[in-house]
């Protein structure tokens, strides 16, 4: 979560934050996620889904993207037959992409009990959607 590992207190999205309309939007799929996995998560909201880093980025992490259901990175890679360094290098670009908005303002927010941080970066959301638009096309 951000750019150190370090737990961060982050400022509360506001509800009238376009963001927190998104969050809702995907609200369901954000819930099933978390009774799926238990580690930290941080959306970067998006128009009609979400892109979730999974873990610690930019070090460690997954990703999911969300819209009515849950679609894992790797379970999607795996079913379109990517090999290991094709994984890789969209690990790399999701990684450059993550570094190259660390300081994107960054909010907090509870969804089913539990903090999630949320990243509303217009430029964060293009450079993921270009990214994972070679598998989810």
């Amino acid at each position: 979560m951000g750019f150190f590992s370090k737990k961060i207190d982050y400022p509360e999205l506001a509800p009238d934050n376009p963001a927190a309309k998104q969050i809702h939007a995907i609200e369901g799929a954000l819930k099933e996620l978390m009774g799926q996995i238990s580690d930290p998560m941080e959306v970067v909201p998006a128009e009609g889904c979400a892109f979730v880093f999974i873990g610690k980025p930019p070090k460690r992490f997954g990703m999911a993207i969300l819209d009515d259901k849950v679609h894992s990175f790797a379970a999607t890679a795996r079913e379109k037959g990517l090999a290991p360094t094709e994984v890789q290098q969209i690990n790399d670009k999701l990684r450059d992409a993550y570094l190259h908005c660390q300081d994107a303002p960054r909010f907090k927010t509870q969804v089913n009990g539990k903090e999630v941080v949320v990243t509303p970066d217009a430029q964060l959301e293009q450079e993921v959607r270009e990214i994972m638009s070679v598998i989810y096309n």
